[in-house]
Formats: C-alpha cells, sequence, structure tokens
C-alpha cells in the first residue's frame, strides 16, 4: 500500500466512516428496536412502521457495505457475486441517506443551518465516499476483473 492509499484510507475512515460509525448507527438501531418493540406490542405492524423499520436498517447495512469497501479496497480482493452484494449494499445506503436529506428538505419545517451542518457532515462524507468506491466497482465490472 502506497503511501497516498494509506492516506485516502485513513481519510476515509476519519472523515466518513468514524462519524456515521459511531454516532448514527447505534441510534438507527436502537430507533428499529424500539419501533419494532412497540409495534409488537400493540399487536400490529402497518405499512408506515415496516418501512421505518426497513429504512433504519437499510443505513445499518449501508455503513456495513461501506467498511467492506473501504477496507477492501473497493472489493479488489472480492470475487464478481460479491462486489455485486457490495454495490447493492452502497446503493442501499446511498438511498437511505440521500432519502434523510430529502424528507428533511421538503418536511416543511424550517431547519436551522445548525442541523444542516451536522446532517451534512454525518452524511455527506459517507454518501461521497459511497459514490467514489461505487465508480470503482463499476470499473472493475466494466474491465472484466470482478
Amino acid at each position: 500500500m502506497t503511501r497516498q492509499q494509506r492516506l485516502r484510507l485513513v481519510l476515509e475512515v476519519v472523515l466518513g466512516l468514524a462519524p456515521a460509525t459511531f454516532l448514527l448507527v447505534p441510534f438507527l438501531l436502537a430507533g428499529a428496536l424500539g419501533v419494532a418493540i412497540a409495534a409488537g406490542a400493540g399487536g400490529t405492524i402497518n405499512w408506515a412502521t415496516a418501512m421505518l423499520i426497513g429504512w433504519t436498517l437499510g443505513g445499518a447495512l449501508g455503513i456495513a457495505a461501506l467498511w467492506v469497501a473501504v477496507l477492501s479496497d473497493g472489493g479488489a480482493s472480492l470475487g464478481h457475486p460479491s462486489r455485486l452484494v457490495l454495490a447493492v449494499g452502497l446503493l442501499l445506503g446511498m438511498a437511505v441517506a440521500t432519502r434523510w436529506l430529502w424528507v428533511m428538505a421538503t418536511s416543511g419545517h424550517r431547519y436551522d443551518a445548525t442541523t444542516w451542518t451536522v446532517w451534512l457532515l454525518l452524511l455527506g462524507g459517507p454518501l461521497a465516499i459511497a459514490c467514489f468506491r461505487l465508480a470503482q466497482l463499476y470499473g472493475s465490472f466494466r474491465d472484466g476483473s470482478g
């Protein structure tokens, strides 16, 4: 691993993965568990509850896929089926992050600059890294090296 690759790895982990992992994932999983327990206690799970649980678990799976993509250098050591699963996980995480930013922007609630800054810092890094790693995966599929 070259010095430039090590620096990129450190920046990806410190600026993108670590904040999302240590600040968002625990809340995502706790929220999904809380919703599932409340729905189970009520005896019914409606469509909105199922979607909320799905979106929160999708976010956690997206972060897990991002860790795999970064630590495996874009899936370089993975076989074709594993790279495909990794690409789907990255797309899922990107969809969840983008959806949350879209909900914030269109909900009618006027969030202040501090709130937007926090969410853009927490989600912007993982989104940028996922885009880069997804392009890297696409290149390996296109070139036939996957």
